[in-house]
């Protein structure tokens, strides 16, 4: 067989020996034609993969943007997420800005995005690239949120600009979670100063009971205008009456029960500016940002730390076994209430700098208090009644994240601080929700992303 030229041989070669060049023509359209299917078929699948990715991207923004829809950051979130799931460069594209359409009235957020692809094979027929598109919409499922804001406003607050730095992340915090818009969903945050007691104000009778005119003296129970004691040096000594309130005793020394159950304890400072009721009283839940952003600019330092008084008003802020004492705006919802569908949230979030160190009896700073800079002249001579201050609100503490309140807490400087630190671990919702800042810078990026993860609680996705 060897030498034998094949009749399949034979037409190939007269194909190719074709003097006219017809069927070298007929081949060259054919594999263009080919080529071009191919690279179609190529640029086309570019394109897909990288609408496919960009659309990935959109719907992370989105979804990103509608969870931080309040937030001053929501755009440079949304470019993060976007960021984080669209390599840049992909597939050689080139991207546009995107483009952000929030719509408060509507309640969504709208992310689109553009990337210009080059052609690989199609710009042999003078398309050199293209454009593809992606966009997603995120509507925010939202929910009412009340949130307490209970703050250290002690001596120890003056040391390196800490009271400062605490009014700038309070005000920071009350601007990220109060919303402009109230309706159909609200959102509000009260306010507790506390230092050796809480300052409740117009309210003091109403939760701590009457006061009757006189002097009423040891033992008898402290419910004048002043009273008598015998002081830990074994002197005689009469304070007035305050607008503050210590701790209740009793079986409710634990519970939110309503004062009207269970009053306050009532409070007799002395005289003077020593260890006195702070001036900042408590602000029952609004949504007025202005006169919250004033009420914390006011708050002044000064005064020993009764955080378990503290810890016990932050919850009775959002109680609503409370809610008879704030009418309109301020009255809080009751738990596990329902509007349009979702459960109302409540938030305790409780700021110290140092132990818990203030306890009571009649009134007056206990003779084993280790606050009240440890002064036997101020003190009464007798113990605290309900133990110490520490476990009273950790006590607390369990009782309302019970009641499924989230509770953050915040812990500025603590080191060097064992029982502060456990406290401050302990009595948050779980270890996501405590914050230990070691600086002013810290405690205000904490307050931050306190704010950052309430608003996002409020929305359901």
């Amino acid at each position: 067989m060897k030498g034998r030229v094949t009749a399949a041989q034979r037409t190939w070669r007269k194909f190719r020996d074709d003097a006219n060049g017809n069927v070298a023509v007929f081949f060259a359209f054919g594999a263009l034609a080919i080529l071009g299917t191919v690279g179609i078929a190529i640029d086309t699948s570019v394109a897909y993969n990288v609408r496919s990715k960009l659309a990935a991207a959109v719907d992370a923004a989105a979804l990103a943007g509608a969870r931080n829809y309040a937030s001053p950051t929501r755009d440079a979130d949304i470019q993060r997420f976007f960021d984080a799931n669209f390599d840049a460069g992909y597939m050689g594209s080139v991207l546009e800005p995107l483009i952000i359409t929030p719509d408060d009235e509507a309640r969504t957020v709208t992310v689109t995005a553009t990337a210009n692809i080059p052609t690989f094979f199609m710009n042999i027929f003078g398309t050199d690239s293209t454009d593809v598109a992606a966009s997603a919409e995120a509507t925010l499922s939202s929910r009412d949120v009340e949130v307490a804001l209970v703050l250290d406003v002690t001596g120890s607050m003056r040391n390196f600009n800490r009271l400062v730095d605490l009014k700038a992340a309070a005000i920071e915090l009350v601007d990220i979670v109060v919303q402009d818009l109230q309706d159909p969903f609200y959102s509000k945050v009260a306010l507790v100063p506390y230092a050796s007691g809480v300052n409740v104000g117009s309210y003091a009778d109403q939760v701590r009971g009457a006061i009757t005119a006189g002097t009423c003296s040891h033992p008898a129970a402290p419910n004048c205008d002043s009273f008598e004691f015998t002081n830990d040096e074994g002197d005689s000594r009469t304070y007035d009456v305050s607008t503050c309130v210590t701790e209740r005793s009793g079986p409710h020394l634990s519970t939110d029960a309503a004062p009207s159950l269970a009053p306050l304890g009532t409070h007799y400072p002395p005289d003077g500016t020593y260890n006195p009721c702070p001036t900042a009283e408590i602000m029952p839940l609004t949504s007025n940002k202005t006169a919250l952003t004033t009420a914390i600019n006011g708050l002044n330092h000064g005064g020993s730390t009764a955080g378990q008084i503290g810890t016990a008003w932050g919850w009775y802020m959002i109680s609503p076994n409370f809610a008879y004492l704030f009418p309109g705006e301020g009255k809080p919802a009751n738990y596990g209430a329902i509007h349009l569908g979702q459960e109302v949230l409540k938030v305790v979030i409780i700021m110290t700098d140092g132990d818990f160190n203030t306890i009571y009896n009649s009134g007056v700073v206990a003779n084993n208090s280790t606050g009240g800079s440890g002064e036997p002249e101020y003190k009464i001579n007798q113990p605290g009644t309900n133990g110490s201050s520490f476990d009273q609100a950790q006590a607390l503490c369990t009782a309302m994240k019970a009641e499924g309140v989230k509770v953050y807490t915040v812990g500025l400087e603590l080191e060097g601080r064992p029982d502060a630190t456990a406290f401050v671990n302990n009595c948050a919702t779980d270890a996501d929700h405590v914050y230990l800042p070691s600086s002013g810078t810290a405690l205000k990026q904490a307050f931050r992303d306190i704010a950052r993860q309430v608003s996002n609680l409020r929305i359901s996705m």
